[in-house]
């Protein structure tokens, strides 16, 4: 499909398209207006650190590392328990956005209830809770190690106390208790500076934060056990060598006083190390416990996010009009009627001999079609120009009979007949129409004409065509008659093909209004006719079915002179049409057309439907010759033809 047929498609169901978009839109809006309102509040927090490495660095990770933490720390599952038990509430996780923005150390939260003072709340409280948890969570890595160095500051104190005591008071006693509580603790400190190697040895060389963290708690305890063993090791040594004379001679005094003070200088020299290393510890910890500070505190929204009542009826007729247009292509997809002359060529292969107008489908009388008079150029100009391409088909191959038909019922054959008639009468033709569809026949319905006596009763009774032939304007009519049972044998037998002859030697063309194709009796006149032409619907005609009826026509080697599309609507007519229709109704033109249009009193009804056409109508026609010499080339040298040799083909085939 071309692009400028997929814009006529559109054009053409702009209706429906335009229907789609507004009901959509209009459900749409009618959604937005049922659901539940939905506030979103907002707050910021600038998260920042002052870090200083260090051997008690616990967590050496780097700031934008840490955003990411206090993100995923923020719409973690404990926090939200905690925050949901200070509330009496449940949040949905899905409710809350934590998200970072770009180059900055703040994080935005987002919050969105059904109540805008509860979606505040919740916000706010969530920062609360995340200021709580990191200083939790950071006070927990240091913990242990801080409880180890309390441990150690207080034996340490108590060595003091005891040391102090010893040199109040000289005892050998004492000594020896004393360096028995240092072997002792000489031991332990062994013992813990040979469980930790091990565990520092044993941890694996790829390491996440958590493990590297502990690693580092290790070694910074490793370290402080072996300068305390060191002192220990010391102590030992002037405890052992107590009482005994120094090494440089120099001391008078008494040894054991002597190593006393000196031991317990180490000690106070211990306890300030301890001391040192407990506030260093508690340095770290402030360095590294993340500086959380709420920006923008929370406020409850005035106007909800969702729904946005303009957002959804864009989208839902965005939505509709999609669907619409699917369910356009989609229909006009699975469509296999016909739908424009180029299609006839191509999928029928025969040429257009004709296009009538949908014009003259206006309801009168009965419901039926009426005939084109002068009030409907469009339609004398349609019906003008295929009487000139069939006369130009029945001159070049000497046919005088011709078959009209169609593929199935409703596709508008009669009317085609009836005009084509007219448009043969006006041109100065003897012409006789003969109604051959003997199952329903039309002619005398549109013509409002007798139909006690007709076809079937030439063909049955042997009742001459003269009798039973009809006037109606200037055409000869044989109307249908009653119905019989063996049409097909009547259509078939020596009579019809004898009337046929007859009617040719008594008039220039014949037409016969005939049976839909899927009809035997459409084959049997197809076969006895010297042309064709094949009435088809747009729109209505289903390819499928035109394709498989004139397959058959092709088989019996009938002479298919064309197609003629019929019901085309009027805004696809000829460009010349609009402008004759235009011109004929000027004002001071109108009431002529009325009265020409208005049948006298002493007309016969018959006559009125046929005599319309040729008695007043001088006017049209000449505007129509005008226009056709001016837009067809070569029509004027036909019409031409036809006037200098209106009797020419007498003798030719049936």
């Amino acid at each position: 499909m071309e692009i400028k047929d997929l814009l006529s498609l559109m054009w053409r169901n702009a209706r429906f398209l335009m229907a789609g978009l507004v009901l959509a839109g209009m459900l749409g809006f009618v959604i937005s207006r049922i659901q539940t309102p939905v506030y979103e509040a907002t707050t910021e927090v600038l998260i920042s650190r002052a870090r200083q490495q260090s051997n008690t660095d616990m967590l050496p990770i780097g700031e934008d590392q840490l955003v990411s933490t206090n993100i995923q720390l923020a719409k973690s599952q404990p926090v939200l328990d905690i925050v949901s038990a200070k509330l009496g509430t449940k949040i949905d996780p899905e409710n809350i956005q934590v998200s970072t923005i770009p180059n900055t150390l703040i994080i935005r939260i987002k919050v969105q209830d059904a109540d805008p003072q509860r979606a505040a709340m919740i916000a706010n409280t969530l920062v609360e809770v995340l200021i709580r948890q990191n200083q939790e969570l950071v006070s927990a890595r240091y913990v242990a190690f801080e409880n180890s160095l309390n441990a150690q500051i207080d034996q340490i104190q108590k060595q003091i106390n005891d040391l102090q005591a010893q040199i109040s008071q000289i005892n050998d006693a004492s000594i020896a208790e004393q360096l028995a509580q240092v072997n002792q603790e000489i031991d332990q400190l062994k013992s813990e500076i040979s469980s930790l190697e091990d565990e520092i040895n044993g941890n694996p060389t790829i390491l996440n934060d958590s493990q590297r963290a502990v690693l580092g708690q290790k070694q910074a305890q490793l370290e402080q056990l072996r300068s305390l063993l060191n002192l220990y090791q010391q102590i030992q040594t002037n405890l052992t060598f107590l009482g005994k004379p120094g090494q440089s001679g120099l001391s008078r005094d008494d040894p054991r006083l002597s190593n006393l003070q000196s031991t317990l200088d180490l000690y106070q020299q211990l306890y300030l190390s301890l001391v040192n290393s407990r506030e260093t510890i508690n340095l770290d910890r402030m360095q590294n416990t993340p500086n959380i500070t709420q920006i923008d505190p929370a406020t409850p929204p005035k106007m909800p996010v969702r729904p946005l009542p303009l957002l959804y009826v864009l989208l839902g007729g965005v939505v509709g009009l999609m669907l619409s247009i699917t369910a356009v292509l989609t229909i006009d997809h699975l469509d296999d009627t016909i739908k424009s002359s180029q299609k006839v060529q191509e999928v029928l292969g025969v040429p257009i001999i004709g296009q009538i107008s949908e014009a003259h489908r206006t309801n009168h009388n009965n419901g039926e079609s009426s005939l084109a008079t002068s009030d409907n150029p469009m339609l004398l100009n349609a019906f003008g120009s295929l009487r000139i391409n069939v006369n130009r088909l029945m001159l070049k191959q000497s046919v005088k009979v011709l078959l009209i038909t169609s593929p199935v019922r409703g596709d508008g054959k009669t009317t085609i007949a009836t005009n084509l008639a007219a448009a043969f009468a006006r041109s100065g033709r003897k012409v006789v129409l003969l109604d051959a569809d003997l199952y329903q026949p039309q002619l005398h319905v549109r013509l409002q004409l007798d139909n006690q006596k007709g076809l079937t009763s030439i063909l049955a009774d042997g009742v001459e065509w003269e009798a039973i032939a009809q006037k109606s304007g200037r055409t000869t009519v044989i109307p249908g008659g009653p119905p019989s049972a063996s049409s097909s044998l009547l259509l078939e037998s020596d009579a019809m093909t004898e009337l046929l002859e007859q009617l040719q030697k008594n008039s220039d063309v014949v037409i016969i209004d005939g049976p839909p194709l899927f009809m035997m009796d459409a084959q049997i006149l197809a076969s006895k006719v010297g042309g064709i032409v094949l009435v088809v619907r747009q729109g209505d005609t289903i390819t499928a079915v035109a394709r498989a009826m004139l397959d058959q026509l092709h088989f019996m080697d009938a002479n298919v002179f064309g197609a003629v599309l019929n019901c085309v609507p009027q805004k696809q007519s000829y460009y010349f049409d609009g402008q004759i229709e235009a011109r004929l109704k000027k004002p001071s033109e109108k009431s002529d057309q009325a009265k020409a249009s208005d049948p006298g009193p002493s007309e016969k009804p018959g006559a009125t439907y046929l005599s319309q056409v040729s008695k007043k109508s001088s006017q049209a026609v000449s505007v129509l010759k005008h226009q056709v010499i001016r837009y067809r080339r070569g029509l004027h040298k036909a019409v031409s033809d036809d006037a200098a040799e209106p009797n020419s083909g007498s003798n030719g085939r049936t």
